[in-house]
């Protein structure tokens, strides 16, 4: 065993240890249960909130997976309507002519999508610094003058 180089344990040093080291060890006991408690009551509070949401999914999986499929559905009868369309217009323009006319209404209409959905985002809260009253004394520290 090494020891570092240091001052020297004196007489009365030893004679407070004594005193001092049972309180220590008490003292790392408690903070141990405080530690295992808190432990605890997170892991519990985990816990719960994990029930709860697993509860929740079960719930609304059937909804979800309705919705999946409406989704999936209403994107194959929109691909269905735009080949309908080009289809029908190939009557009138040439063929090519088609694919490019209907392509470019659908990228109009999402882009006016995308436009319409972006100005009605939420403006984001401008924080401002509000004034300090008159005759209000501001110390930033207790010794500042």
């Amino acid at each position: 065993m090494s020891e570092f180089p240091g001052p020297e344990r004196t007489r009365s040093g030893r004679f407070f240890d004594r005193f001092t080291d049972p309180i220590a060890e008490m003292a790392r006991d408690k903070i141990g249960q405080v530690e295992d408690k808190v432990r605890a009551s997170v892991q519990a509070e985990i816990d719960t909130v994990s029930r709860a949401v697993r509860a929740k999914a079960v719930e609304v999986r059937p909804s979800a997976l309705a919705f999946a499929a409406a989704a999936l559905l209403t994107v194959l009868g929109v691909a269905l309507l735009l080949g309908g369309a080009v289809v029908g217009l190939a009557h009138v323009v040439w063929w090519w002519l088609s694919f490019l006319l209907v392509g470019a209404a659908v990228i109009l209409l999402a882009a006016g999508l995308a436009a319409w959905g972006r100005h009605n985002l939420p403006q984001p809260a401008r924080v401002t610094p509000e004034a300090p009253e008159p005759g209000v004394d501001e110390h930033v520290h207790p010794w500042a003058d």
